[in-house]
């Protein structure tokens, strides 16, 4: 198990959540505050997946809920997908049909509004 964490940066109007760790059960409430606290001010928010070593179905579900919660914002929402099991997993769950999964946080802050 590795411990969960977060880091915000700022740039370009967006605000780029960087999670590194396990991002499961025990590390969804911090997933969730901190992805709703880093929203405020930006056009678009990016979670950064290349520092977990581990996602499953509960941290899909927060990064749908991150979805919904800019959606609501009136906000562009978008992943960098990671790695290994991490990319897999939102490879099989078909996610990149809900929002933009792409390689480099750069490619959703150029990216036209939806």
């Amino acid at each position: 198990m590795t411990e969960f964490s977060t880091s915000l940066e700022r740039r370009s109007g967006a605000a780029i959540v960087a999670l590194a760790g396990d991002l499961d059960i025990a590390s969804e409430a911090q997933a969730v505050a901190d992805l709703n606290a880093s929203m405020d001010g930006c056009e678009v928010l990016v979670a950064d997946l290349r520092g977990l070593a581990f996602l499953d179905s509960t941290g899909v579900r927060v990064l749908i809920a991150a979805d919904l919660r800019a959606k609501e914002l009136g906000m562009r929402f978008g992943v960098v997908r990671g790695s290994g099991m991490v990319a897999r997993l939102l490879e099989v769950t078909r996610i990149d049909q809900r929002f933009p999964v792409v390689d480099d946080p750069a490619e959703l802050m150029e990216a036209p509004p939806a």
